[in-house]
Order: C-alpha cells, then sequence, then structure tokens
C-alpha cells in the first residue's frame, strides 16, 4: 500500500495540538494533505477523487482522533471497513485503529 504524506500526518498527531488535514485513499493507498487543499487536486497513479462518484478514490476529513470519510457510491461499508483496517496495518498509521471513522456519519469497525 502506497502511502504520501506520512510524514506529514505524523507530524501533526505528535505535535499534540488540534489540525485539520485531508485525505484521499483506495486499497492503493492513500495521501494525505493540509485541509486548505482540495480532494480532486490529490492524485497520484491508482489514486484519484474525482467529485460525482468519477475517481476511484474515496475522500476523509482527517482530525485528532476521528476519520471522516465522504461517500462513494462504489465502496459498501465493508469495503471501507477492509481498506481501513489495511491502512492502519501500515507502519506509522496504526493510530488509526484506534480512531472514530465514519463513512456517511455512520461509524465504520475495522475488519481485521
Amino acid at each position: 500500500m502506497q502511502i504520501i504524506g506520512l510524514a506529514y500526518i505524523r507530524d501533526l498527531i505528535d505535535s499534540g495540538e488540534g489540525f485539520d488535514a485531508k485525505c484521499v485513499f483506495n486499497r492503493s493507498g492513500a495521501i494525505f494533505f493540509p485541509g486548505h487543499l482540495q480532494h480532486q487536486d490529490q492524485k497520484t497513479p491508482g489514486i484519484s477523487y474525482k467529485n460525482n462518484y468519477k475517481g476511484n478514490a474515496l475522500a476523509a476529513m482527517v482530525m485528532p482522533g476521528r476519520f471522516e470519510i465522504r461517500f462513494h457510491e462504489k465502496y459498501a461499508d465493508a469495503d471501507v471497513a477492509e481498506i481501513m483496517a489495511a491502512m492502519a496495518g501500515v507502519e506509522g498509521l496504526e493510530f488509526l485503529a484506534n480512531w472514530r471513522t465514519t463513512y456517511q456519519g455512520r461509524r465504520i469497525e475495522l475488519s481485521h
């Protein structure tokens, strides 16, 4: 799984301060980036979020202890739980296993 912006998100978390970041992700990997940037502008081969479900990636807002994912018609809750569990298994992203993850406002329990 390819992770872009791992050092960025780790630095935010390790600072112990409040923050507002974003993420686009799918089974291929994730891109973490500053909250003032747009999801649709963050792309890498295999990961692309586009409005109206045209991209292959999910979009999320990232805040201390919370990972809030926007709905995408191509992803069921079980798909999201599986992807999030895979991300939480990546060295440096273990914190995701303990964070509150929601998908379209519904709580998602990471599958193992």
